[in-house]
């Protein structure tokens, strides 16, 4: 099993303009709806505008809610493409980024401004025809965007060591396989990759098993929630990085999970923390966060 970093206190914040998305609403009185109002008594048009709007945001946090709690987890293995469509991917790419930031930012894609914003959103033009943003289609809209390019990932990069590594029961008890190592691998070597399909903060938000959840700190500055991406590896089992263990201890500990900060890479290299035998189990530190979080899940 991987780190599981998504979740970082330091890592989340919460935006004033879509705080209302990561409220819970249940049981609330949101009193009379704009119609009852306006029977009780007279307001006038920029009143009605205002209690509209409020409907608005309040309907559309209703519909954010039911959209985290019933959409599929995005975790389906057997989604994926045989071959990776690199024109198509683009194009999905593109589609994703500008959904995300709309749906962030409130910035609207333009789609005169090259043809691959116009193809990307060939699937999105009702939304454009709106005069106001609907945050619970947009959000929709773009979790369909993420699973559509999930399925068409490019091949997932291999280490030098990828083919010299196999999967076997761990020494840890009762904890699975592990990865061990068939050839001797040298401090500070890249041993494999850790991959997976792609995510942003919204969309690793509704995965419902993130135990394979990797956050990769990819972002300027790290700390910004908006430049870090997510990998899942959980519907990839032939990503072998997956399979490495946290031994609890750090002194077992041989490789280690190497960030690289950079926004367009989505992958983390294991590298070799010191010199390691032939026949030894691979074993990285997941981070006290992870294990602190499955204790708080009755893991």
């Amino acid at each position: 099993m991987p780190s599981n970093n998504a979740t970082e206190s330091d890592d989340i914040s919460v935006d004033s303009d879509v705080a209302f998305a990561y409220m819970d609403f249940t049981g609330v009185d949101f009193g009379d709806s704009p119609k009852a109002v306006s029977t009780h008594q007279q307001v006038t048009s920029d009143e009605l505008d205002e209690i509209l709007a409020t409907q608005r945001a309040v309907d559309a946090a209703r519909s954010i809610q039911r959209i985290y709690e019933e959409l599929p987890g995005g975790q389906d293995s057997n989604t994926k493409t045989e071959e990776h469509d690199i024109r198509l991917f683009a194009i999905q790419e593109r589609r994703v980024q500008n959904l995300s930031k709309w749906y962030e930012l409130g910035i609207r894609p333009s789609l005169s401004s090259d043809s691959l914003n116009r193809q990307a959103h060939i699937q999105d033009t009702d939304l454009f025809q709106s005069k106001h943003d609907d945050l619970s289609t947009l959000l929709l809209r773009s979790l369909e965007a993420q699973d559509q390019l999930n399925t068409n990932l490019p091949p997932h990069p291999l280490g030098k060591h990828e083919s010299q590594l196999k999967i076997a029961p761990s020494t840890i008890p009762n904890a699975g396989n592990g990865l061990f190592t068939k050839v001797k691998l040298t401090k500070g070597e890249t041993i494999c990759y850790y991959t997976g399909y792609r995510h942003d903060y919204q969309s690793q938000k509704r995965l419902k098993d993130r135990t394979y959840v990797l956050k990769l700190q990819n972002g300027y500055p790290t700390h910004n929630r908006r430049n870090d991406g997510f990998v899942d590896a959980l519907p990839c089992p032939e990503v072998l990085a997956r399979y490495i263990n946290d031994p609890r201890l750090e002194e077992r500990c041989n490789v280690k999970f190497e960030h690289v900060q950079q926004t367009d890479i989505w992958y983390c290299p294991v590298v070799a923390l010191r010199d390691v035998e032939v026949g030894e189990e691979l074993f990285v530190s997941y981070g006290p966060r992870y294990w602190e979080e499955s204790r708080m899940i009755g893991g």
